[in-house]
C-alpha cells in the first residue's frame, strides 16, 4: 500500500504540471499611462493591436483613475490577467544638465479562440 501511494504522489505532480498551454490563444493589450503615479487622475491608454487610443467609457467618456490599482482592478473585472509590466526610459543631455523620462506600461492578455486570434492577427497588419 504504501508503495502505492509513493508511486501516486510521485508521479501526479508529473502529470498536472506536465499539462500546457498549448493551442491556447490570447489576445493582447499593451496599457500605458500619462500622468504622475503618486496624484489623482492619471491618464490611461491602451494599444489593442490596432491603434493606440485613450481608454474610454461605454458612453464614450475619458476614464481616468485615482490610483494605478484602480486602473489594474478596472482591467481585471474586464477579463483580462497580467502577462508582463515593464518600463522605458529616455533621457537627453546638453552641456552638462541632464533630464530623464520613464513611461510605465503593461502587458495584458485575454484567452481567445482561435478565430478571435485569426482575426487580431490580420487587422493589426498594415495593407
Amino acid at each position: 500500500m504504501k508503495k502505492v501511494l509513493f508511486l501516486l504522489l510521485l508521479f501526479f505532480p508529473l502529470t498536472v504540471f506536465s499539462q500546457t498551454d498549448e493551442g491556447q490563444h490570447y489576445l493582447y493589450n499593451i496599457v500605458s499611462f500619462e500622468g504622475d503615479f503618486t496624484k489623482e487622475d492619471f491618464k490611461v491608454y491602451y494599444d489593442n493591436g490596432v491603434e493606440v487610443k485613450r481608454l474610454r467609457d461605454e458612453q464614450g467618456n475619458k476614464m481616468k483613475f485615482k490610483t494605478p490599482a484602480g486602473a489594474l482592478m478596472y482591467f481585471l473585472s474586464q477579463g483580462w490577467e497580467m502577462y508582463l509590466n515593464g518600463a522605458t526610459s529616455k533621457g537627453s543631455s546638453f552641456q552638462g544638465t541632464g533630464s530623464s523620462h520613464t513611461n510605465s506600461y503593461w502587458i495584458l492578455r485575454k484567452p481567445c479562440t482561435k478565430e478571435e486570434f485569426d482575426k487580431a492577427v490580420q487587422d493589426a497588419i498594415v495593407k
